[in-house]
């Protein structure tokens, strides 16, 4: 019941305190909610969380870059990467700032075996929140595909870091230590 009253708290607090003027990577609220993500041992709460932070990063500041960002997402979604690839690029170009915008195209890049551009897109998207749990286990795919275990290894382990409550990513990383270094974590 704890749980769920400061769930609630949380989405009234992120309701009454919205900021669009701010980067999503950029928004206040964040903080509070990677502090709850680390603080909570309950796998409901900690998926809510993630939800709410996947929210915070994915809206824009702008009509006009969210109208861009949901282009982009309907096109991954239907498979035409392409479109995707150009809506999420036009989406960089106006606001380069928008750590999301890189980090959807770092995705449809690898959907498209472009590594070393996605690569490039993920580390601008660390660079702008090195808290993206999302960049991070997408450069321990990457270097997966690319079959560099030891790299894989790293970015998955600070994936992991920032959000503990990736169990895929944790049974990646159980994977990939056996391999790498013949041991579990």
């Amino acid at each position: 019941m704890q749980c769920l009253s400061r769930l609630m708290a949380t989405a009234v607090f992120m309701m009454l305190t919205a900021s669009p003027a701010l980067s999503a990577q950029d928004d206040p609220r964040l903080d509070n909610l990677f502090e709850q993500l680390h603080e909570t041992s309950d796998g409901a709460e900690a998926q809510l969380i993630q939800s709410y932070i996947w929210a915070l990063w994915t809206e824009a500041h702008d009509d006009g870059l969210n109208q861009l960002m949901h282009g982009g997402t309907r096109a991954m979604q239907v498979g035409d990467v392409y479109e995707a690839i150009a809506m999420f690029s036009r989406l960089i170009e106006v606001a380069p700032e928008f750590a999301e915008a890189w980090n959807k195209r770092a995705t449809v890049l690898y959907m498209v075996r472009r590594y070393d551009e996605s690569i490039e897109d993920c580390l601008k998207v660390i660079e702008l929140e090195p808290r993206h749990f999302g960049a991070l286990s997408g450069l321990g795919l990457i270097y997966i595909a690319r079959d560099e275990p030891a790299e894989a290894l790293r970015w998955l382990r600070e994936a992991l870091r920032q959000n503990p409550h990736m169990e895929n990513v944790q049974e990646r990383i159980d994977e990939l230590s056996r391999e790498v270094e013949g041991e579990t974590i």
